[in-house]
């Protein structure tokens, strides 16, 4: 089993990689101050060239089908707007932290990615009508699995030579063999860059069912997405699912067949255009 120094390794080997998601966190604070303008937003931004870069350049995709191409920040965030902001910063650092094969786990880069943005896409449809924060639900879709990162660098470095085999349940594999499973390494993560408390303790209590005292709830919301993207597969290419009757989020939602349906069509056909829009070059080649 592994012990702490291991963790503390493969956190600085990750945050060595350059990714910056305290930018993220910064930038959800000040969408959800009503004095905050685009202009504070923008400045945050700039403190990261390639984040900032990278928001431009996804800003100006087909898939937000700018009337012109913006040829600065302000121009960029300006056309998007707060809420939107926050997705196109969520994608850019989806790129970066989910750019590389999580080879513990034989899932590509490119399908871990999709789960990511699956996730993201069905839990922003579902915070509407239950008027959960949209910006933060879709995070989490981001984010829930972020801890598989976490792992799969703990077992490179520590030089262990296991490998899920895709039979048993994956975060069974992992408590048996790493000492923890994927929500609580991504709770640790994400405490680590400081996200929100409420945010970690989403992420860390993902796989408790009893941990759900509220149905409808950003855990229980979670917790409905992880058991839709899986019937539907990553990117939503299965067309054969059938969502169980005695689901308890469908059930306390009024969700039906029918309507669950149409989220997973309406995400599916987003995914397509953030897939061919946002130049996601290694996930492209592997598609």
């Amino acid at each position: 089993m592994l012990n702490a120094n291991d963790f503390k390794r493969a956190i600085q080997t990750i945050d060595a990689l350059g990714v910056t998601p305290g930018v993220l966190v910064q930038v959800i604070e000040l969408a959800n101050d009503p004095n905050t303008d685009l202009e504070t937003i923008s400045a945050v931004l700039r403190k990261d060239g390639p984040l900032a870069a990278d928001v431009m350049r996804i800003s100006n995709s087909p898939h937000y089908a700018p009337a012109t191409p913006h040829s600065n920040l302000m121009s960029a965030i300006s056309h998007l707007g707060m809420s939107e902001v926050i997705q196109v910063v969520n994608l850019s650092l989806a790129r970066q932290l989910f750019a590389r094969d999580l080879s513990s786990y034989g899932i590509s880069a490119h399908d871990y990615w999709s789960g990511s943005i699956s996730a993201a896409l069905v839990m922003e449809a579902l915070a509407r009508p239950l008027r959960l924060n949209v910006e933060d639900a879709y995070t989490l879709g981001i984010l829930h699995s972020l801890g598989r990162m976490l792992i799969n660098t703990v077992i490179e470095e520590s030089g262990f030579t296991v490998r899920w085999d895709g039979r048993q349940p994956v975060e069974q594999w992992e408590r048996e063999n790493v000492g923890f499973d994927f929500a609580e390494a991504g709770a640790l993560l994400l405490e680590h860059w400081h996200f929100p408390p409420a945010t970690c303790a989403v992420i860390a209590e993902q796989l408790n069912p009893e941990a759900v005292i509220e149905p409808l709830s950003m855990l229980g919301a979670l917790q409905f997405t992880r058991r839709l993207v899986s019937l539907t597969d990553v990117g939503f290419k299965n067309q054969a699912w059938l969502l169980p009757a005695a689901d308890p989020f469908a059930q306390a939602s009024g969700l039906t067949p029918e309507s669950v349906s149409q989220l997973v069509s309406a995400c599916a056909e987003k995914y397509q255009g953030i897939l061919l829009s946002v130049d996601l070059g290694w996930a492209e080649a592997k598609a």
